[in-house]
């Protein structure tokens, strides 16, 4: 018989290897201590970390099968530490393998490094109930996972939340301060920040001078720097010897990109409101100070992170920190770095090039220095290297990239840097009449000019570049082609162009109070940059996100890694084509992650926004001929914590995406957490799917086999794409849009008159019911342009009239025929189909389940319960091939729709319950289709199925 080592002597040795896995670790855990606890003495956690300004974890082990550790680990949530009287919100509860009982003593640690272990979290809730993740099962994970998971639960949530109300509070009642000051220095500050005056301005303000002294109670008394108490006069403190210290601290050590912005900001308040701003504001530090939530690195980031979360309080684009984890990790990950390299590790260069506040790439920077901090080294000896050549932060706001450079330094806040890649990037005409749109000028350059206002200034480490003392700044900045290891971005949604409206004449470049000239004449700039490009991505109606695809695919090297946040229509978007087709050519193993959930907000990567989002993470290809993968992971909803988002991007990042497949999503081997499905080729509509076996459906329809669920029967359809059996109408602004575009003005129907011209425009539930729609208005020739409308109506009018806007969970119908032929509109565009008794087979097709799906399928679904198409995506739908169909069929097809024109059918997403489309569906696929009789009964589950999902209810409670 072997001798076995107690658990006792394994969890010394256990806190030994966690030591080595955090610089901050190696005075910080313990094992198998007593009187650690207040009022209990007596007791004994197995392993302890207490880290200052923290609350304690503890991590109860047990050998397997391990029946108690449940129970203690839950027994130890909201013990107070004797120490300091600090609470133990979180607990490990980690099962040790029984083989670790027999190993020699001398090997245990080695083992301890190669083993896997099984293990959980539970953590205190407000109601004093304990919360257990994952809910059922258990997390599995070297030693170097159960490190991350102990980093990841470090931070205090009931610390972070009572620090940030007290950082609420005191920027509120500052900026309040601040708005006294009057019009005229609110106007000035507004202008610092390129930013429109009023409260959200006055509250950014506030909170760069406020992250400013936070960020001064943590470095003061190191490299010289000043103490906060020498500065207090009897008076409190005072504007002038606050600016002062500040400049010696940008003069003498560094931290320009913390200091000079917030300096420059103070000394446009007037004295009076300056002193009371900053009496308040480092009255709120000290508090925060004594707290501990300035004493750790993360700590302070996460608590500003919090603040500019609400954007009702800092207006700001903003990635939520749990997806910014999720997004890092997956990219990170792909690395081929050796991290216990530190020469290796500084060599990386990763961007942001539209950093907003900093939370994407401090989440990619976090990422690489755990994975240097878990390999036994020490991240501090590598930060200031990584700050002046690794990071590239630009943005066109001087507060985000302040904001940027704090989340950054917030890493190792005590160790100095030179000048950094962090740069406020120039935007609409500078003082010299020049030209610029921000980064995205870097895609036809490697250099641009800077910015030498004050107000839009550089952001840099270091005060002195290349011995220019003038302002700091040098006259060239920007960023080499092919240079990037990895790019990172939530870029600007907004799109350049705008139909319907006159008020602004392009939207995305409207920021900063650009004039109309200005932001028409950056448009123009954009235009010649992407003319400039061999195999553009940018594209006008998808918005500036798609011009930022084009910067990043300029800047990665091959081999590089994308990661991006995007709006869900990438997937399935006409204006997306050339992005999506760039980079199927140039990239490898795709990664797209979206959210089936039914929330306004559920399905979306950022704060506060109702628009679907993906993240997206792919490989630039070093060989262009190299295979092509895809992975549409489908998650039923966002990540909830950091541990959440990092045990996510670990299964996905294991999984083999060469392999065709589909597969559950398990986190603690119980309930799924979504499902993946690999594809060769790119399925966009797989994207945002609750039900794994759906999407099979839909890839195997599309390919014109239906596939049975249940006993997979396959049989073939006649199908085709609707292109092969007639065209598309105008674009409704071709006929009557703003502007004179157009040769018709429109105009109300009259009753009982017979226009010369009747369109059916947009969508009105209450009529639309039945296959036969009648006209809502009517189309008048424009003055001077009756010829243009004539050959207008000649070429384009016609009864068959698929939709574009289709809300699923309240219209009934995807096409419909007028009763005689009408010019089609917005919601209601014309198609002209080849041969004209072909209509009625369409209009029987489309609006069957299976046609429904086939709109679901292909539309652009960024908001639930709704998909949308463009006239050129119309093309694209399957349909029956009319074509393949002799004179018989035909004729059924009309005896059809004679038996189902006058019947009312309910809304698509209750097909399931609908006895009119249930028996449409019947007489198509057997009446009209040939399917054998016994496939109806398997169809019925497929209906249920789509009609359950949640993009197609909307969370609308006639779901199944």
């Amino acid at each position: 018989m072997k001798a076995s080592t107690v658990e006792q002597a394994l969890n010394f040795a256990l806190a030994d290897v966690l030591r080595a896995k955090h610089p901050l670790w190696k005075n910080a855990i313990n094992a198998e201590q007593t009187k650690v606890l207040k009022d209990s003495p007596g007791k004994q956690p197995d392993i302890i970390m207490s880290l200052e300004g923290n609350s304690p974890i503890v991590i109860e082990t047990e050998v397997i099968p391990a029946t108690t550790v449940e129970d203690d680990a839950v027994s130890r949530l909201g013990k107070r530490l004797a120490s300091d009287n600090r609470t133990i919100e979180n607990v490990i509860a980690l099962r040790i393998p029984y083989g670790l009982r027999i190993v020699e003593q001398d090997r245990i640690e080695d083992v301890i490094k190669e083993e896997e272990f099984t293990y959980c979290v539970f953590s205190d809730t407000k109601d004093g109930n304990s919360q257990r993740w994952p809910e059922k099962g258990w997390l599995q994970g070297n030693i170097d996972d159960v490190a991350y998971c102990l980093e990841s639960v470090t931070l205090s949530e009931s610390l972070i939340s009572r620090s940030t109300d007290i950082l609420e509070e005191g920027v509120a009642q500052a900026a309040n301060i601040l708005e006294m000051a009057g019009k005229s220095v609110n106007q000035e500050i507004a202008e610092h920040l390129c930013q429109s005056p009023g409260e959200q301005t006055n509250r950014m303000a506030v909170a760069i001078i406020a992250n400013a002294a936070v960020f001064h109670t943590r470095i003061e008394g190191k490299q010289s720097i000043p103490l906060i108490g020498k500065l207090k006069t009897s008076r409190g403190f005072i504007n002038t010897e606050v600016i002062a210290c500040w400049k010696w601290i940008i003069e003498n050590v560094n931290y320009w990109p913390i200091f000079k912005i917030a300096s420059d900001l103070l000394s446009n308040i007037p004295t009076v409101q300056a002193n009371e701003i900053l009496n308040l504001l480092y009255k709120t530090a000290s508090e925060l100070a004594a707290m501990g939530a300035t004493s750790l690195n993360d700590l302070s980031g996460r608590m500003f992170q919090k603040l500019i979360a609400d954007r009702k309080f800092l207006a700001t684009f903003y990635t939520l920190p749990v997806s910014a984890t999720l997004l890092a990790e997956l990219a990170v990950v792909r690395l081929q770095t050796n991290w216990q390299n530190a020469g290796e590790v500084k060599t990386l260069r990763v961007g942001d090039l539209a950093c907003g506040t900093g939370t994407l790439i401090g989440a990619l920077y976090h990422a690489i220095l755990a994975r240097h901090r878990r390999n036994g080294c020490d991240d501090a000896e590598i930060h200031s290297a990584m700050m002046e050549k690794s990071l590239y932060a630009f943005d066109i706001m001087p507060a985000a990239t302040h904001l940027a450079a704090s989340t950054l330094s917030n890493a190792h806040p005590d160790i100095p840097f030179g000048t950094t890649k962090i740069v406020t990037m120039p935007y609409g005409y500078d003082e010299k009449k020049n030209l610029h749109i921000g980064s995205l000028d870097l895609i036809v350059e490697e250099q641009a000019e800077s910015l030498l206002s004050l107000s839009r200034e550089q952001v840099i480490g270091d005060e002195k570049e290349d011995g220019d003392n003038s302002l700091g700044v040098s006259h060239k900045l920007g960023i080499s082609h092919k240079w990037l290891d990895i790019v990172i971005m939530n870029p600007p949604f907004t799109r350049p162009t705008n139909h319907e409206q006159t008020e602004v004449p392009v939207p995305s470049f409207a920021g900063f109070n650009t004039s109309n000239d200005e932001q028409r004449a950056m448009s123009k700039r954009l235009k010649q940059i992407r003319n400039c490009i061999h195999q553009p991505a940018g594209h006008g109606n998808a918005g500036l996100a798609s011009n930022f695809i084009d910067l990043a695919h300029t800047k990665l090297k091959p081999g590089g890694i994308l990661a991006l946040v995007l709006p869900a229509t990438f997937v399935q978007g006409e204006s997306w084509t050339n992005a999506r087709n760039l980079l199927a050519e140039h990239y490898k193993d795709m990664t797209i992650v979206s959210i089936a959930g039914v929330a306004e907000n559920s399905r979306a990567f950022s704060a506060d926004t109702s628009i679907a989002e993906i993240l997206i993470v792919a490989t630039k290809k070093i060989d262009l001929g190299s295979e092509n993968a895809f992975q549409f992971v489908n998650l039923t909803h966002r990540p909830e914590h950091h541990v959440e988002a990092i045990e996510l991007a670990k299964f996905i990042s294991e999984a083999d995406r060469r392999k065709e497949c589909e597969k559950p999503i398990m986190i603690g081997n119980k309930d799924s957490n979504g499902h993946y499905i690999n594809t060769k080729q790119f399925h966009g509509g797989c994207a945002g799917v609750e039900e794994a076996d759906l999407s099979k459906f839909m890839m195997s329809l599309l390919g014109g086999t239906l596939v049975t669920p249940q006993t997979n029967k396959n049989i073939n359809l006649p199908v085709t794409r609707l292109c092969t059996l007639g065209k598309p109408g105008r674009l409704h602004r071709d006929i009557s849009g703003h502007d004179q575009r157009g040769p018709f003005d429109r105009a109300p129907l009259e009753l009982g008159k017979f226009p010369t011209y009747p369109a059916l425009w947009n969508h009105d539930r209450n009529r639309e019911h039945s296959f036969i729609v009648d006209p809502d208005c009517k189309l008048l020739p424009r003055y001077g342009r009756h010829e243009q409308a004539a050959d207008v109506w000649a070429q384009t009018a016609s009864r068959f009239h698929p939709t574009l806007d289709f809300r699923l969970n309240s219209q009934s119908l995807a096409a419909c025929l007028t009763p005689e032929k009408t010019l089609g509109g917005r919601a209601w565009p014309n198609f002209i189909m080849d041969e004209i008794e072909h209509e009625k087979s369409m209009v029987l097709w489309f609006n069957s389940t299976l046609g429904l799906m086939v709109y679901w399928w292909v539309g652009s679904r960024q908001q639930s319960g709704r998909t949308i198409m463009t006239i050129t995506t119309i093309e694209s739908l399957l349909s029956i091939n009319t074509q393949q169909f002799d004179k018989r069929k035909i004729k059924k097809a009309e005896d059809l729709f004679e038996q189902f024109h006058e019947v009312e059918f309910l809304p698509a997403n209750e097909s399931y319950r609908d006895a009119n489309r249930i028996a449409l569906d019947e007489a198509l696929l057997v009446g009209l289709l040939d399917v054998p009789e016994d496939v109806v009964d398997e169809f019925n589950l497929i209906r249920r199925q789509w009609c359950s999902e949640p993009s197609v209810h909307g969370g609308k409670n006639t779901q199944p």
